[in-house]
């Protein structure tokens, strides 16, 4: 019996399994409701526990089960305390094909990420990012937009379009439903050496969910994603910059590279549209991407520029070495748009401490 299409759109095998999310069911199930956020089944119908949002054994490997990640709302979450609702099978099946080869590749040295990519290509990255970027804003169900109780606010992913992550729900799942994926349905992925300065911190995170971007930096590693632009931030970054950063980064300029990363997505005058072709008869899935011939720019924003930096730096401005300045002049600076402390005056590449 070949694959079946549902009243919502899905496409289900004959054992009932999802193959498809449609758009409806993926927020239904998924996003408002507490599924698998996986394979779909409900909590009544298979055994679950909770999934880290961050995997176990990065959490182990940077000693973070007792550190805090800071929420929108200014609250902290302990990491190891971060989770989110998985059935063990998936659970199973996501540490043996995705987290353990991926722990191996962070644990082989400084080199290690770029010569993995390089050799394998960006799939298995692409996916582990993105299951850490889809369970960090699944999670945001949970945790209120306002500290205070006693204050009716909703929660923090009340203000999410769900619609924006179903292209990466559907491409993480990969590993679970055999998926054929175009090359270029994969975003913008660059990974650069870091150094380390200002905080004595190995493991960093950043994301500026309007744009779909993220960061980690991993020791000496930091990884940047665009998760729905077909490359397009890529290819503006390594035309007008990449060449000038002619050494390792540190941490404020990780940040800054994702704040770029993130602008470059924004401003892309024709988006990708990524398409699922399903063939129910040979019960085949292919994802496919629609692209402009060639991607162009909107005008830049420097007001939304500032307030992607301040999202961003926002954390860290007392590295920020402005003399005798207080957090709100730092602030009002960061959110002109202009600042950078990746560049000098004149344009070179800052090697030290960047002082403003």
């Amino acid at each position: 019996m070949a694959w079946t299409k549902t009243d919502d759109g899905s496409i289900v095998d004959q054992n009932g399994r999802v193959i498809f999310f449609s758009t409806k069911r993926f927020i239904d199930d998924i996003c408002l409701g507490n599924c698998c956020f996986i394979c779909g089944a409900d909590p009544t119908e298979k055994e679950f526990n909770d999934e880290h949002v961050f995997p176990e054994w990065l959490l182990r490997k940077y000693d973070l089960f007792a550190r805090t990640i800071t929420l929108p709302n200014g609250r902290k979450v302990r990491y190891d305390r971060h989770t989110v609702p998985c059935c063990v099978e998936c659970n199973s099946l996501m540490g043996k094909t995705i987290e353990k080869p991926m722990s191996a590749v962070v644990n082989g040295g400084p080199d290690s990420i770029q010569n993995h990519v390089a050799a394998n290509g960006a799939l298995e990255l692409f996916v582990w990012m993105g299951l850490i970027y889809l369970k960090l804003h699944l999670k945001n169900k949970t945790n209120r937009k306002i500290l205070d109780t006693r204050v009716p606010g909703g929660m923090i992913a009340d203000d999410y379009e769900w619609d924006l992550l179903h292209h990466i729900h559907t491409v993480v799942r990969c590993f679970y439903i055999p998926t054929m994926i175009e090359a270029q349905v994969f975003g913008s992925l660059l990974v650069l050496p870091c150094r380390q300065e200002g905080s004595p911190d190995e493991f960093d995170f950043g994301d500026l969910h309007i744009a779909q971007t993220m960061m980690l930096r991993l020791g000496r590693t930091a990884i940047f994603i665009v998760f729905n632009d077909s490359t397009g931030a890529l290819s503006f970054f390594r035309e007008n910059m990449l060449d000038k950063i002619t050494g390792p980064i540190s941490e404020l300029q990780a940040r800054e590279i994702m704040t770029e990363f993130a602008m470059l997505n924004l401003h892309l005058k024709e988006r990708p549209i990524y398409q699922s072709e399903l063939d129910t008869v040979n019960e085949q899935h292919r994802i496919i991407a629609r692209l402009p011939d060639r991607p162009e720019l909107e005008d830049w924003n420097y007001e939304v520029r500032g307030k992607l930096m301040w999202n961003a730096f926002g954390h860290a401005w007392p590295q920020l070495r402005f003399a005798g300045t207080t957090e709100e002049e730092v602030k009002e600076v960061i959110l002109t748009g202009k600042l950078t402390v990746l560049f000098d005056d004149i344009g070179n590449f800052v090697s030290g401490p960047a002082n403003l």
